[in-house]
């Protein structure tokens, strides 16, 4: 008898893996990835209740092809399976359903490569399983990152629960250095405890953050069966909300490892001079002073302070340059222009006492690049009387003056062709490295108060686009401000430590992979810059 057509396509339909009939979207290339592998209760044998048949939202599954929508079970393109129809739901439903909430990805990927009735002996390094898992994360990893593995094995060692610890953390360890992934987070599941022979194991397994870093362990108490070993479908979603919640914790740990800190102050302005209106220049020594112990224990990488430690007088260095010393630390000083407020024949000599002879320069943190930024290059005070530069900014100054710019102040100052040229290198070089950056100037590009850099304008228009430019770091404004342009950068200007109105002031940044937390001290506000 011929088959009618509709009945063909629908026989068609039923034999396809159910995750090849979503019509969700295919993901970007920039999945957070996670490797669930283990034994039968990862592969899943419990029934997926029908409220749980449908495709998670922003969430893939990996086919060791190409990814589909992820919906159960999630363990039916494992390479090393049983039967299909012995794959149901599993604790990598539930693991990623609530990930996607914890962790706010719109885009995450499974990788689920369980096999039933597998001993832990079959997973170890050189076997095939082993070799396969490999090949399986580095194919799926070209488009994304992988953030952890789930583990849920031991049924089949339960019995050697004193030998398997051992197995576990060799196997971690080749999984991670395979990867050359030291800190791959790793969450470990106990079994269920219908049978007494499972309570040792689970005991051993609850040793596993102790003996290897970066490993948590999910337990089973509150859950059931349905046969004495696989765990039922409440069971199952429990199971995998809590491996979400201890990956979390772990992310968060490996987030706060990779994080540092550096300080800020700004605008101390000394000078041996009598307090006028806000500004009391022999008090913001002791302000100074007091601040150093609070920057002290956020135990800083470098502090940096924003320009104008003087307000006046070359000899005026040494109280507050001494007073730092007490800084745990290494000192980045930016140029201010009170810093220069000299006589003409010292000038030369400021960049040398205070340790930035150039003005300008860069150095590196990990994926950040730092730019020290010379704001006095064209400008007035930042030169003698007389000379090409101090001309060029009368120049300047004059062109703004006539145009009606508010900023053209003989406090201002600006950045020259050649200076300019460097930062628009710097910026572009950290882009195509994939690098962050964070420029320091004693000047702010914004907000347009009067007090911003002379050419402001032309410096945001050359690099103020580029995804790599993450904050500008300024001080001369005592006031303090904070600014988020259009294009996501951040313009940050600290409160000058000159005026004061709490004992201590400044601030201490914690930088993570994706954002800065502003620690402010005193009267300094607390922000969070995420990266854009």
């Amino acid at each position: 008898m011929r088959l009618s057509i509709k009945l063909l396509l629908l026989i068609f339909a039923t034999c396809q893996p159910v995750g090849l009939l979503s019509a969700q979207p295919a993901p970007e290339k920039d999945l957070d990835i996670y490797l669930a592998i283990g034994q039968s209760n990862m592969a899943g044998r419990a029934v997926v209740p029908p409220d749980l048949s449908a495709p998670l939202d922003g969430v893939f599954l990996f086919t060791g092809e190409n990814w589909v929508a992820a919906r159960n079970p999630l363990n039916i393109y494992s390479s090393i399976r049983k039967d299909s129809g012995m794959q149901r739901l599993s604790p990598s439903y539930g693991f990623a359903r609530k990930m996607a909430t914890l962790q706010k990805s719109k885009n995450l990927g499974l990788v689920v490569n369980a096999k039933g009735g597998s001993a832990i002996e079959e997973w170890m390094p050189g076997t095939p399983f082993f070799e396969d898992m490999l090949l399986r994360v580095r194919q799926a990893t070209k488009d994304g990152t992988l953030r952890g593995v789930i583990w849920h094995q031991g049924e089949s060692n339960a019995g050697k629960p004193e030998v398997y610890l051992n197995q576990l953390g060799h196997f971690i360890t080749a999984l991670r250095d395979s990867l050359s992934m030291p800190h791959l987070p790793f969450v470990a599941g106990q079994l269920s405890v219908d049978k007494e022979l499972r309570k040792p194991f689970n005991e051993q397994l609850l040793q596993l953050p102790e003996r290897v870093p970066h490993t948590a362990v999910v337990l089973s108490y509150g859950t059931a069966t349905f046969d004495s070993t696989h765990f039922d479908s409440p069971s199952q979603v429990l199971l995998g909300e809590r491996y979400a919640e201890k990956m979390n914790l772990l992310l968060q740990e490996n987030q706060h490892q990779q994080s540092f800190t550096f300080g800020l102050i700004a605008d101390v302005q000394y000078a041996d001079a009598a307090t006028a209106g806000k500004r009391n220049y022999r008090g913001t020594l002791k302000t100074l002073e007091r601040t150093i112990p609070f920057l002290n224990a956020f135990e800083p990488e470098f502090v940096l302070t924003l320009g104008d430690l003087i307000d006046r007088d070359f000899e005026s260095f040494d109280a507050p340059l001494g007073i730092l010393e007490g800084v745990h630390a290494p000192l980045h000083h930016v140029w201010g222009n009170h810093d220069f407020s000299v006589a003409d024949n010292l000038k030369a000599k400021v960049g040398e006492k205070l340790g930035n002879s150039t003005g300008y320069y860069s150095f590196e943190r990990g994926n950040l690049v730092f730019l020290v930024v010379n704001g006095m290059d064209i400008s007035l005070e930042g030169h003698p009387e007389g000379s090409e530069n101090y001309q060029k900014a009368s120049d300047w100054m004059a062109r703004l003056e006539s145009s009606g710019a508010n900023n053209a102040k003989p406090w201002n100052g600006g950045i020259g062709e050649e200076q300019l040229a460097w930062l628009v290198s710097k910026v572009s070089e950290a882009e195509n490295s994939g690098k962050k950056v964070l420029v320091f100037c004693h000047y702010p590009l914004l907000p347009e108060n009067g007090l911003h850099l002379l050419n402001s304008r032309e410096v945001l228009s050359k690099i103020g686009r580029s995804p790599a430019l993450v904050a500008w770091f300024s001080g001369h404004h005592h006031e303090g401000n904070y600014v988020q342009d259009a294009q996501g950068l951040h313009h940050l200007t600290l409160r000058g430590m000159v005026e004061a109105q709490s004992p201590v002031l400044g601030a201490a940044v914690r930088v993570y992979p994706d954002k800065m937390v502003i620690h402010g001290i005193g009267d300094e506000m607390d922000r969070v810059l995420e990266f854009r």
